[in-house]
Formats: C-alpha cells, structure tokens, sequence
C-alpha cells in the first residue's frame, strides 16, 4: 500500500471520509470531522467517483500517488542519450 508517512488520513480513514460524503455528509462538514482540508476531501471524493468498480473494490483509488514527475520537456531521446553515453564510454 502507498501512504506518505505524513499523510493524515490512513487507507481506513479515507474509505470512512468518502462513505461519510456518500451518506449525505457535505464534503466540508466531512473534513472537518476527519480533521483534514476541505480541498484534501473533494481529492478522495473525487478519486472514489472517477474510480471504476475493481479500483473501488481493492481501494487502489485510495492510495497516495507517486510525486514523480510524468513527464520531463526537457529529456533527450533514447537515442541520443545512447549516442552520448557510447561517446562516453570511448574516452
């Protein structure tokens, strides 16, 4: 399981948080009563909702993303980058 080790909420509280939200609890009075940010509750309830069944049923949608960039503008092309490091590797 992802978890940041300062995340608030654990894998238990964010499941009681979205189905506290889904019972009619508003999504501020929710984070209120988990003690995270209104702005942190829409992000799991969001993530719930777009989430399909499966991620649903194994709570995968619950879990902490990676903080990796998805992309990187300014990184060279695979075959560059082997270019570079064979000039590399002959001097």
């Amino acid at each position: 399981m992802y978890l940041h080790a300062n995340a608030k909420l654990g894998l238990g509280g964010r499941l009681a948080l979205v189905k506290a939200v889904e019972s009619g609890c508003s999504i501020r009075s929710a984070a209120r009563r988990f003690n995270v940010s209104p702005a942190t509750a829409h992000r799991w309830w969001q993530r719930w909702g777009e989430a399909g069944e499966e991620a649903q049923a194994t709570l995968s949608c619950l879990f902490d993303r990676s903080s990796r960039p998805r992309h990187s503008p300014r990184e060279l092309a695979p075959e560059l980058q082997e270019a570079i490091c064979a000039c590399r590797r002959q001097t």
